[in-house]
């Protein structure tokens, strides 16, 4: 791979940004929740806390004159990592739901098996909206900053970078999973993130584009999860240990098969494919 400057000056400034725009709201609303007070920093935290990667990677984008050459914003990609996008997390997601059904977790009422099916194409978009901001930051410039690192390591580095910007939302007692958190479930919760990050990254760097992996993070949370929510009934909320566990067998499969079809190892690319210096 041709030699180019890694500028560790701007990935700790952009960093430090995107971590600053959803952490500091973030405990800003959980404060206000504990104390029961009005919600200016829910607000806030609702509206800059999923584009935070996004207005990190802008800001210094154009702070330190990098531009937008090498951000992979083309929308010309193979039919198939297309397909990919929408197939992976249907399969992570609904081994977890059948999980859930199978433990006893969740039921199906099937009397409203069809019911907010319109919503499906509806929450798709609006997930991409939503999602860019976290593709733009995390893949289409932190990965790709950290590109010429080679893929092992650009993927690993990012992903633990990723999986520890999510910190707040699998520790914070009352956060996410009430009282019924635990040490073992933050870490596994955090692992997963990881191994997400190298397939969200394998995507990228394959499709050679950011969309794809905007379609995947949209469809993972806003319509793999549960496609028809008015049918799905949780009987008892699992915890967060017991979800991390769920989730964790399907996501390592995905990687494995990436792994061994050596879907992580390097190869040759263009100039105008790498981070530029």
């Amino acid at each position: 791979m041709n030699e180019i400057k890694i500028r560790w000056r701007n990935i700790v400034v952009f960093c430090t940004l995107a971590y600053a725009l959803f952490w500091i709201p973030f405990f800003g609303a959980l404060g206000e929740q504990t104390k029961g007070e009005g919600g200016t920093w829910g607000t806030f935290f609702g509206v800059l806390g999923p584009f935070s990667p996004l207005l990190a990677a802008v800001l210094v984008r154009l702070m330190f004159r990098e531009g937008f050459k090498d951000a992979q914003l083309g929308w010309r990609v193979k039919w198939h990592y297309w397909l990919l996008a929408i197939l992976l997390p249907m399969f992570w997601n609904g081994v977890q739901d059948a999980l859930q059904l199978a433990f006893g977790y969740a039921v199906i009422e099937w009397e409203h098996f069809l019911e907010g099916l319109y919503r499906v194409p509806i929450n798709l978009f609006g997930g991409m909206i939503i999602f860019v901001g976290e593709e733009f930051g995390w893949r289409s410039y932190l990965l790709q900053k950290l590109r010429p690192l080679g893929r092992v390591k650009a993927l690993f580095i990012s992903g633990v970078i990723w999986s520890l910007w999510h910190t707040p939302l699998v520790t914070i007692p009352n956060a996410n999973y009430g009282e019924q958190m635990s040490v073992t479930g933050s870490l596994l919760s955090l692992t997963i993130f990881v191994l997400a990050g190298f397939i969200f990254g394998w995507l990228y760097f394959e499709s050679g584009s950011v969309w794809p992996c905007v379609l995947m993070h949209s469809y993972n949370n806003l319509v793999g999860l549960k496609l028809f929510s008015e049918a799905w009934r949780m009987e008892t909320e699992p915890s967060l240990l017991t979800n991390a566990l769920m989730a964790l067998g399907p996501i390592f499969l995905v990687w494995l098969v990436i792994y061994l079809r050596k879907g992580y190892e390097e190869k040759s690319l263009p100039p105008d494919r790498l981070a530029s210096a």
